[in-house]
């Protein structure tokens, strides 16, 4: 999606009433339309686009932290493409993480590049688990009309609940596209979230589906597999993402996995090795935590890094 300038944004709003006096009803977009535009909103999905390694790090994990101060320093962080904001073991307090982003967006950047692109892509972790997630996506709602730029779902077990979090993130569709399954339920208030990407209602509308799914899209689900059933399922839940065109990543847990393998890191490694070798199969980029041995990684399909970036991690990711 081309992204209008100030002086395009100002030139339609005086536009706009003359066409409609004049009886020209303005073209509007379907959910769900092909559309041949395909420009990203987010430097995540470009960077995954184009197969890179993507570097991130965690915002307030367990309440640590102030949004203003800390905002500002991860604004200016070359080494960190995205931050993910932690509302699962810190209060479900939205109002706190909009207060993060606007002090996120640095004009400096945005200036230079012409787009708000240039800010760094935020992703948020909701507190329901995946099994918990059918009386909870009210919870996804609340993240995306703030503007966030991805949802992670943690401890994600089955087909089931990817397919009811992919769900979540999606306005309803228009019955007759392509890319109606799987069906949308996430209801309409989009303005705030539109402000925050830098387009209109209607744009953001069109382009706040999930990646891959839509051309247009530029919404990424986060996919937690941390204990011992979702590494029995992370094959099939892979298998099931990729049949349905849905970008989406897979994030070994190891904290959690840990937990479930009662600290047995022999067993944590092979089932980080199982969720790697799910995705690298079925074509879905990995996320790990830290930067440990990150070559050979990559070789396996990791994708993205949480925790740990650095100026020597980006050289030896070739970025």
């Amino acid at each position: 999606m081309r992204h209008r300038s100030l002086a395009a944004r100002s030139v339609l709003g005086i536009a706009m009433p003359v066409l409609l006096a004049a009886g020209v009803a303005p073209t509007l977009v379907t959910y769900g339309q092909p559309n041949a535009r395909n420009e990203r909103v987010t430097q995540l999905v470009s960077l995954l686009d184009e197969d890179k390694a993507v570097f991130g790090g965690l915002v307030n994990f367990a309440g640590v932290g102030n949004a203003p101060l800390d905002a500002m320093t991860h604004s200016r962080d070359s080494n960190i493409d995205l931050v993910m904001y932690d509302l699962e073991h810190s209060p479900f307090d939205v109002a706190k993480l909009q207060t993060y982003m606007q002090f996120l967006l640095d004009p400096g950047p945005i200036a230079d590049a012409g787009e708000v692109k240039a800010a760094k892509t935020v992703i948020a972790r909701i507190p329901a688990y995946g099994r918990e997630l059918d009386s909870n996506t009210w919870m996804v709602k609340n993240v995306l009309d703030a503007g966030v730029h991805g949802v992670v779902f943690p401890h994600i077990e089955t087909v089931e609940q990817a397919l009811t979090a992919v769900r979540a993130m999606r306005y309803p569709q228009d019955p007759g596209a392509r890319d109606f399954e799987p069906e949308g339920i996430r209801g309409s208030g989009a303005s705030v979230a539109a402000r925050y990407w830098g387009l209109s209602v209607q744009d953001y509308m069109e382009q706040s589906d999930i990646w891959r799914l839509d051309p247009n899209g530029n919404l990424v689900p986060w996919f937690i597999i941390e204990n011992r059933l979702g590494v029995a399922n992370v094959r099939e839940i892979a298998r099931a993402l990729s049949a349905r065109h849905i970008g989406a990543v897979l994030w070994a847990g190891t904290g959690d996995l840990g937990a479930s393998y009662q600290n047995d890191q022999a067993a944590v490694a092979k089932a980080v090795d199982a969720i790697l070798a799910a995705g690298k199969e079925f074509g879905l980029p990995v996320a790990l935590n830290g930067t440990a041995d990150l070559k050979h990684r990559m070789e396996q399909g990791a994708r993205i890094f949480m925790g740990g970036a650095s100026a020597a991690a980006r050289r030896e990711a070739g970025r």
